[in-house]
C-alpha cells in the first residue's frame, strides 16, 4: 500500500477486540456510587418531608364553592390570596369528583404548625360571600375524632393564669393621667403620672424603644417601635402583652376602640410578599389584611369609625370603605365621589362628612353620609371656594365647616365658617 498504517475496527469475537460498551457501563456505575443523592435526585429530595413538617401543618377548609374544573384555577387563586395572609403555603389540593367538579373542601399545607393555627383562628367563620362561610379545622382533629375512646375520661382542669389588667391605672387613687417621655442617647423611656405639684415616675427603662412610643386611645396599651416590629406593653408593671412582626415600621396607628392596629413600612417583607401596610387584630396579634401601597408621606392612610366597624380612605375620585371583621370593601365596591378632597368620621355615629371641590359650573359641596347604606343625611353647596376644613363636635351633634374663599375684585382670600346642626 501507500505506507499509511490504518487501523480498522475489529469485529466482536476477533483477537484484540475490546467491548467498550461494558467498560462504559462499569465507569458509569462507579460514578453513580461516588455521587451524592442531592446531585442525582435533587428535585425529588427537595419534596421530602422535613422533620418540622407533620400533620399539624395541614388544615382542611370546608364550605368552599362547588364549581367545574374550568373555574378551579380562578377559585384557587382567590382562596390562596386569603389563606396566604396567615403564613407560607407549601402546597394545596382541591379534590374533584367523578363529574370534574370540586367537592366543596380543600387541603392546605403550611410551613409550620403555628401558621396553620393562625389560619384556623383568623379564617374559621370567614364569609367568602352570602352562601359560603369557611369551616377551617386541622387535619389531626379529624383523626382525633376517628379515634375517640369508648370510655369517657374527665379532663384535668388547667391551672388558671391571671391575665394582665390593662386598666390597672384606673384604680390609681388620685386618678392621675399618665404620659411617656423618650430621652437620652440610649433612648431611655419613662412613664409618669401627672401629680399635683410634680410628675411621679411609674416606670423607666433604657432601650425600651428604638424611635418613638404611643399610648392607645383608651390607655390600655403602650406601643414601642423596634427594627423587627412593634411591641405592646400593659398592666401595672408594663409587661409585654403582644408584638407585631413588621420590620422597619415607619407609621403605626390604633383604631379608636383599640381592637385593631395598623402598621406601615416603606419597604416590603420580601419581593414575594410586597404588602407594606398591615391591619392586625390587637389582642391576638393576627394579620387580618395587608395592602401594597406606594411610599406614603402622610398618616394616617385609613380613618376609622368610632366603634371600629369601618375604616376608609380616599383613592382618586372614590371613597373606599371597608367593614370589619371581614376587612372587605363595603358592598364589594368603592363609592364614586367626584372631586372628593377630605372626609371625617363622626365621633358618635357611623356617619362620614366629606367635601368636594368646585368643578366648572358645579359648586363645592359638604355632605354628611350614613354608613353602611351610604345615603346622604345633609349637604350644603358652597361657592367661590379655595379650601374647606371640617370639624365634628365631640358629641357629634354639630359639624363645623371652615371655608376659604377668593374675592375676585380685591384678589385676596377671605375666610368664613358655617355650622351644620344634626339634632
Amino acid at each position: 500500500s501507500s505506507g499509511i498504517n490504518a487501523e480498522w475496527p475489529l469485529r466482536p469475537g476477533e483477537e484484540g477486540h475490546r467491548d467498550y460498551h461494558e467498560d462504559d457501563v462499569r465507569e458509569a456505575e462507579k460514578l453513580v456510587d461516588e455521587m451524592s443523592g442531592d446531585v442525582l435526585i435533587g428535585d425529588v429530595l427537595s419534596r421530602k418531608p422535613r422533620p418540622d413538617q407533620s400533620i399539624e401543618n395541614v388544615i382542611i377548609v370546608d364550605n368552599i364553592p362547588v364549581t367545574v374544573s374550568a373555574k378551579v384555577l380562578k377559585l384557587t387563586n382567590v382562596l390562596l390570596k386569603i389563606f396566604s395572609k396567615c403564613g407560607k403555603i407549601e402546597t394545596h389540593h382541591i379534590p374533584l369528583d367523578e363529574n370534574q367538579k370540586t367537592k366543596g373542601y380543600m387541603f392546605i399545607v403550611y410551613k409550620t404548625g403555628q401558621e396553620a393555627t393562625n389560619a384556623i383562628s383568623s379564617c374559621n367563620g370567614y364569609k367568602l360571600d352570602k352562601t359560603h362561610c369557611f369551616a377551617v379545622n386541622r387535619l389531626s382533629d379529624f383523626e382525633h375524632c376517628m379515634n375517640i375512646p369508648e370510655q369517657w375520661e374527665e379532663p384535668s382542669p388547667e391551672p388558671y393564669k391571671p391575665q394582665v389588667n390593662l386598666k390597672s391605672w384606673l384604680s390609681e387613687p388620685d386618678c392621675y393621667d399618665q404620659f411617656a417621655i423618650v430621652h437620652g442617647k440610649v433612648r431611655t423611656t419613662g412613664v409618669h403620672s401627672c401629680g399635683q405639684s410634680q410628675a411621679i415616675q411609674v416606670q423607666q427603662r433604657e432601650n425600651w424603644t428604638e424611635s418613638h412610643v404611643k399610648f392607645s386611645p383608651k390607655g390600655s396599651y403602650l406601643a414601642t417601635c423596634h427594627k423587627q416590629g412593634i411591641a405592646l406593653w400593659g398592666g401595672p408593671d408594663f409587661s409585654r402583652v403582644g408584638r407585631f412582626l413588621h420590620p422597619n415600621v415607619t407609621y403605626f396607628q390604633f383604631s379608636p376602640c383599640e381592637k385593631y392596629f395598623v402598621t406601615y413600612s416603606k419597604t416590603s417583607f420580601t419581593p414575594e410578599e410586597p404588602q407594606n401596610l398591615i391591619i392586625w387584630e390587637t389582642r391576638s396579634c393576627l394579620n387580618k389584611r395587608a395592602f401594597t401601597l406606594p411610599v406614603l408621606n402622610y398618616w394616617p392612610y385609613f380613618k376609622w369609625s368610632h366603634d371600629g366597624q369601618y375604616f376608609a380612605t380616599i383613592t382618586g375620585d372614590t371613597l373606599a370603605i371597608y367593614a370589619t371583621p371581614s376587612m372587605k370593601l363595603l358592598d364589594n365596591k368603592k363609592l364614586s365621589v367626584p372631586n372628593i378632597r377630605d372626609f371625617l368620621w363622626c365621633p358618635s355615629e357611623n356617619w362620614i362628612a366629606y367635601w368636594q371641590s368646585e368643578n366648572k359650573n358645579i359648586p363645592a359641596r359638604v355632605t354628611i353620609m350614613s354608613v353602611p347604606d351610604c345615603e346622604p343625611i345633609s349637604y350644603k353647596n358652597l361657592f367661590s371656594v379655595t379650601n374647606i376644613a371640617i370639624y365634628w363636635q365631640n358629641s357629634g351633634n354639630y359639624l363645623a365647616v371652615k371655608v376659604d374663599r377668593t374675592i375676585k375684585k380685591e384678589k385676596s382670600t377671605d375666610c368664613d365658617s358655617a355650622l351644620i346642626p344634626l339634632l
